[in-house]
């Protein structure tokens, strides 16, 4: 069961959105690592951006991975998944967990229904060993174990 979960949590499964934010395959560990935000929640609004191609996502966060806390609401400025008629653009009152990659121009990653609980899980499981690790190359491929420090993030994102 623990490979269906990885499966559907970062190797794509029914999502909006490329699966983990890489080009080359990440643990799980590796892929939280290498995430800027993964929370979960619903949508509450989505606006043009002022850049071309990017929409401000406003979600009520009902649960923060990572960062660990944040805003009860929270907008994101991100890629506008609509931008090339990739994926629909999301819906005040969708109910997501959200994979936000620390890559400005990747796509945002989201499940829906069913999904949502297996990926939790999974996400839950690779935080401990998500602690400490860095993605070497920005977050598009590969994360190694950092030196001994302070793993956590302060705050919610910006």
């Amino acid at each position: 069961m623990a490979g269906l979960v990885f499966d559907i949590a970062f190797d794509g499964g029914s999502t909006d959105g490329p699966a983990c934010p890489s080009v080359e395959k990440l643990s799980a560990e590796g892929c939280v690592a290498c995430s800027q935000v993964m929370a979960e929640g619903e949508v509450v609004s989505v606006e043009e951006a002022p850049e071309a191609g990017r929409v401000l996502l406003t979600v009520a966060v009902t649960d923060w991975f990572k960062p660990a806390t944040g805003e009860k609401e929270a907008r994101f400025d991100v890629v506008d998944p609509a931008k090339d008629g990739a994926y629909p653009r999301w819906k005040p009152g969708e109910h997501l967990l959200l994979v936000i990659d620390r890559d400005p121009t990747a796509y945002v990653t989201s499940y829906r229904g069913e999904d949502i609980a297996e990926v939790r899980r999974s996400i839950e499981r690779a935080l401990p060993g998500a602690a400490g690790r860095e993605c070497t190359d920005g977050g598009r491929g590969t994360c190694e174990r950092a030196p001994a420090r302070s793993a956590g993030v302060k705050g919610g994102p910006g």
